[in-house]
């Protein structure tokens, strides 16, 4: 029986048809469009591949591993790891089911009984080798919908596609079965995968968490998860890894079947069918052998596993002796094949520089053996589910296309409009009105000969100006990219990158808005007739931390990756609305305290004083904090407080919170883009950041 037609399309429909979301409960059947791709598959499918934006680094990079027992991934965006959670789980079988009418049913164990129509496959990429079924399958098409189904959730999880993808394959893959895994991803519809052999992964996964092996030295790995264990000898290369040789030890039985052997002796009859079945390897109980797998799982942390029989049967239990006595045939051979790869590998045991050892269930004894047969104590992983899947990620980041950044990436040409200059604008003015207040309302208070020697004016509110000078500065330098798209494109010059426009923007941010705040402090003194050297320190000191911010913002933004460019210019752009709100809060309170007497006509100064200093408290919140429910907790409480405490001695304190949410706003931008720039800047940054993420 061949595969169904409908089958054979159900990936080629992925490019052809438009992206429909069923609802939970519905999959995708090319068929009927209905049924399931996967009964645990989660809501929708992976858009067309070549219905996605063109990102040029955008997505993440998805690595799988198929050559474990079971399936994991691992998801790599801006240098941070996630593991995918598939099905569910942190791992997924690899058994397949294809029913009656064509769906696929993936990461599923093998059913108690075999149903009529339904076909199981196990292993999948075993089948690769040539190996005849019957009824026969497309073994390429059945390896595609793991790795659909795989990169689907990865796609989910991460909120992007994938745009690179490493898969993990057993050692000794040829050209025709890294043929057959290409074929399978291009019928995904995923990149061409790099592929990384399970050795290597596991060797670049050691290296970098356990220590560093010097090039040129080799390494042992022994890999016991899964039946037969092998041995490889790999050669460290600056390049990644050479495998020299390769041997698999496989006694007559596999241990799980020793074990169930024995345990159905120790437990049965003779004419008890359940004898009969694990008397045929290729066809016992596939129940008995899992539950026979998960008992020597649970005998790495404890002395003593139950094995489930099938009923009406009572549980069985073993022990690690009785592990290690159905495991000794292997044990025996673990010598003799050591050698036999030293002598295939042309090396001697003084080349090793460690050995490295991975079991996913307990087999006693085999550790020690090695110790003895290498004269190095090899460093076990037990339980590292994503070992080879990170293990390749770390070893492909090279030879995956370089992430492209703003440094190398263009924006799409864009028309300017009205509402682009309103921040700038808008800013701008604040600045000034606070400029022109504090001048208007100073109070020459002291006169000799003609020259003044004392002048009482708000400093803060000074600094506040030159703080907002510095803001829109900020406001130029966002639009600076904009503004140079917008005209008409040009053939004799070519475009500058983002990354450069960005860079010349905030550094001429940095430069210009210091001027700027201290031309401010110069035209104060200038209009009071008196010295300017206070004034000078009030406005260009609130504006050069700001300054500062806006020159590490010129040297790192170009380092951005393209597909984070969007959103950093998004939060980069500074808001008007606190901007707004402060100044008139400041300008308000500073009204109501300068009024002579402080009384005015209305006998409204007090209600305005703590009206102004209201508005400065929700201000400061809504600069300071970015997540919303902090913002809604918080703003009310510092509107109450400043209105409460606002007196002609307090206003320059609270003048000064404000200038200080402005600072943290500029530090928090650098902190952010740092992070981006940097991924690996450590968990300092993160934390900045994070804590006030919304």
């Amino acid at each position: 029986m061949s595969l169904p037609p409908c089958l054979t399309l159900i990936f080629s429909r992925l490019h052809d048809d438009a992206y429909r979301r069923p609802s939970r409960g519905e999959g995708f059947s090319p068929c009927a469009h209905k049924g399931s791709l996967d009964e645990t598959l989660v809501d929708g499918l992976l858009p067309p591949r070549e219905r996605l934006p063109h990102m040029p680094s955008g997505g993440i990079r998805l690595s799988i591993d198929l050559s474990s027992s079971a399936i994991a991934a691992t998801i790599d965006r801006h240098g941070t790891r996630i593991p995918v959670m598939l099905n569910g789980r942190l791992v997924m079988p690899h058994g397949i089911t294809l029913d009656p009418a064509g769906h696929l049913r993936v990461g599923v164990t093998a059913p108690p009984e075999p149903s009529a129509g339904y076909q199981f496959t196990r292993e999948p990429l075993e089948l690769l080798g040539g190996v005849d079924t019957v009824p026969p399958v497309d073994v390429v098409q059945l390896i595609a919908g793991q790795l659909w189904h795989v990169a689907d959730q990865a796609a989910r999880q991460a909120g992007g596609p994938v745009a690179a993808l490493t898969v993990t394959i057993p050692s000794g893959w040829g050209p025709r079965r890294r043929g057959h895994l290409t074929d399978a991803a291009a019928r995904a519809g995923l990149p061409a995968p790099a592929m990384v052999t399970a050795p290597a992964a596991l060797a670049a996964y050691t290296r970098a968490h356990e220590g560093i092996t010097p090039d040129g030295s080799c390494l042992l790995i022994c890999q016991a998860d899964q039946h037969p264990v092998t041995l490889t000898v790999l050669q460290v290369d600056p390049d990644g890894y050479r495998e020299l040789a390769t041997r698999s030890i496989n006694p007559t039985r596999d241990l799980d079947q020793v074990l169930a052997q024995r345990i159905v002796d120790a437990s049965t009859t003779d004419d008890d069918p359940l004898r009969a079945e694990t008397a045929q390897p290729a066809q016992g109980s596939g129940e008995l052998l899992e539950s026979v797998r998960q008992a020597r799982q649970l005998l790495t942390v404890q002395d003593r596993a139950p094995v489930l029989l099938p009923a009406p049967r009572k549980p069985a239990v073993i022990t690690r002796d009785d592990v290690t006595a159905a495991a000794q045939p292997l044990l025996d051979e673990v010598d003799a094949a050591v050698q036999d790869i030293l002598d295939a590998a042309d090396v001697d045991r003084q080349h090793f520089g460690g050995v490295i050892h991975r079991e996913a269930e307990a087999i006693p004894g085999l550790r020690d053996r090695l110790t003895a047969a290498t004269g190095l104590a090899p460093t076990t992983l037990t339980g590292h589910t994503h070992a080879l899947a990170d293990g390749a990620l770390a070893l492909t980041a090279p030879h995956h296309q370089a992430t492209a950044t703003a440094a190398d990436t263009q924006l799409p040409r864009v028309r300017l409009r009205i509402r682009d200059l309103t921040s700038a604008i808008l800013l701008g003015a604040c600045s000034l009105t606070l400029l022109l207040q504090a001048i208007f309302t100073a109070d020459i208070t002291t006169t000799y000969a003609l020259r003044v020697v004392g002048v009482r004016l708000s400093l803060p509110e000074l600094g506040a100006a030159g703080a907002l000078a510095m803001l829109t500065a900020f406001a130029m330098a966002h639009l600076a990219p904009t503004t140079w798209l917008a005209g008409a494109p040009t053939t004799s010059t070519p475009e500058p990158a983002t990354g450069s426009l960005i860079r010349r923007g905030y550094l001429a941010a940095a430069v210009g808005g210091a001027i700027a705040a201290a031309l401010y402090g110069l035209a104060t003194g200038t209009a009071v007739e008196f010295d300017y050297g206070p004034y000078l320190k009030w406005t260009l000191g609130s504006a050069l931390p700001v300054a500062v911010c806006a020159a590490v913002i010129a040297a790192t933004a170009p380092r951005i990756p393209a597909d984070a460019l969007p959103a950093w210019l998004a939060r980069a752009r500074p808001a008007i609305l606190p901007a707004a709100i402060g100044t008139t809060g400041i300008y308000l309170m500073r009204a109501a305290l300068t009024i002579t007497p402080p009384v005015d006509v209305t006998g409204m100064a007090g209600l305005m004083a703590s009206a102004g200093a209201a508005l400065i408290g929700v201000a400061t919140a809504l600069t300071a904090i970015r997540s919303r429910t902090a913002r809604a907790i918080t703003a009310p409480g510092l509107a109450i407080g400043y209105a409460i405490v606002v007196t002609y001695d307090t206003n320059s304190a609270l003048i000064v919170g404000y200038l200080v949410a402005l600072t943290w706003w500029g530090i928090q931008l650098t902190a952010h883009t740092l992070r981006l720039a940097f991924p690996a800047t450590g968990r300092a940054l993160r934390r900045v950041i994070d804590g006030q993420a919304t």
